[in-house]
């Protein structure tokens, strides 16, 4: 999906009510793109069609990576230059997706409560992108990650009937977004658009409900040829568990539990093996480095590690989620980062699945 600048916003231009017949002609017009590259385009114009917007942007989040920035309109390159060079590392929607890691219409407002690192975010990329309000609409994809489809505000904030709007939209949004997903990868057991999933280069499995391989691409038998150990690790994924991960040398392997619609392997399992970013591995020797984290913090840190949300260690632990948060930011100073991606970033190349309890 490439970057598009220079369109213009609907500011001008008259707003769809959701009975026009226009705004489903729109809906058709998503549905007719499934399987295509303009698909999340002609989605997120749908997103707009009825809510008042300057501009738009689509970005994947990832608990192992940065934000990346698939496709904009009516933002100027410079802006989208600089949120990727200096402010995708503290944007709070991306806080949001790892410590909540659920689908939805997410506000500013919202994610800014979620993350503890808002303020050079607020007080200095938003005014000099011309930015007061954001909206976006997460979407979860293959590999605990997720597209963020938002629309920008210039002035004044998005009211409340526009966040009505788009929840009442929302169900038809992400019912087109699984269609397209499911399609996608249904299409990878005959080989056909598999550059279109984002897939096409990386290592992947699908297994159906009783763990029978159905598909395996050519980079995952070639990984399996080069660690005969990878195989024998995908037993200890939980088919109940969503979005675990396991950190390898030198890459991540991620599991997602495929829904019953999923045409190729109803209830089965996806796996997927992505390099770790080289640009922020550190030795081996700095995870064995003595670190004095209590007893509940190294359970904590496994979990993270293991890659679960806040909600789901709270879940697992028993304790509510803003007492995890407060561990999470003494582990972060005791370990010297300033994140959970930073935390992931730095201990991962030489961490093999830590549970809570293990320590």
């Amino acid at each position: 999906m490439s970057q598009t600048t220079g369109m213009t916003g609907n500011a001008d231009k008259p707003l769809l009510r959701l009975n026009d017949r226009e705004w489903f002609n729109r809906l058709g017009q998503v549905a007719k793109s499934i399987g295509s590259r303009e698909f999340h385009h002609e989605l997120v114009d749908l997103f707009g069609a009825s809510i008042r917007h300057e501009s738009c942007w689509i970005i994947r989040f990832s608990r192992a990576t940065t934000p990346q920035v698939l496709f904009t309109h009516n933002v100027a390159e410079e802006v989208v230059s600089t949120y990727s060079h200096s402010y995708s590392e503290i944007d709070p929607f991306s806080d949001f997706w790892q410590d909540q890691g659920r689908a939805g219409v997410i506000m500013l407002a919202e994610a800014k409560a979620s993350s503890m690192r808002t303020e050079a975010y607020s007080r200095i990329f938003l005014p000099n992108a011309n930015i007061s309000d954001e909206m976006s609409v997460f979407l979860p994809t293959v590999g605990n990650d997720c597209y963020g489809l938002f629309l920008e505000r210039e002035q004044g904030q998005f009211s409340r009937s526009d966040v009505e709007r788009a929840r009442l939209v929302f169900p038809a949004l992400e019912g087109c977004h699984r269609a397209h997903m499911s399609w996608m990868l249904a299409n990878l057991h005959n080989g056909s658009d598999l550059e279109l999933s984002g897939l096409a280069n990386k290592p992947l499995l699908i297994q159906d409900r009783f763990g029978i391989d159905v598909y395996a691409n050519d980079a995952w038998a070639d990984a399996v040829a080069a660690d005969g150990a990878l195989t024998s690790l995908l037993g200890e994924f939980s088919a109940c568990e969503h979005g675990q991960t396991r950190s390898l040398d030198g890459c991540v392997l991620k599991f997602e539990a495929l829904r019953g619609d999923f045409p190729l392997a109803p209830h089965g399992r996806l796996f997927v093996l992505e390099p770790h970013n080289s640009s922020l591995r550190v030795a081996a020797e700095d995870f064995a480095a003595p670190v004095e984290l209590t007893p509940r913090e190294r359970d904590i840190f496994g979990l993270i590690m293991n890659g679960r949300t806040t909600g789901q260690i709270a879940q697992t632990l028993k304790i509510s989620k803003g007492v995890i948060k407060n561990y999470k930011q003494r582990i972060y100073r005791k370990v010297n980062v300033d994140s959970e991606r930073a935390l992931v970033r730095k201990f991962a190349p030489s961490f093999r699945g830590v549970e809570a309890g293990a320590w």
